[in-house]
């Protein structure tokens, strides 16, 4: 099952309109959120704590810490 939505959230006072899916894939979800030409997969982890995954493992140009705890955050606040 797969649902597109738009996930609208604001961090360091810029507001951010970023394509995104929610995936189930059997008892699990994923979100995958498009972000600057990433695809990134937001999953629990172990302790069911979410978790962003970069698939590709781009290390060219590494990503804010704080922009992706704000990423985590509003998927958090989801459900």
């Amino acid at each position: 099952m797969e649902e597109k939505f738009t996930l609208s959230f604001r961090h360091n006072n810029k507001d951010f309109e970023l394509d995104a899916k929610f995936i189930r894939l059997g008892y699990i979800h994923q979100f995958h959120v498009s972000f600057e030409d990433r695809n990134l997969i937001v999953e629990f982890d172990e302790e069911r704590d979410y978790r962003i995954i970069d698939p590709i493992g781009n290390s060219t140009k590494a990503l804010d810490t704080q922009f992706l705890q704000a990423l985590v955050n509003k998927i958090s606040s989801l459900h």
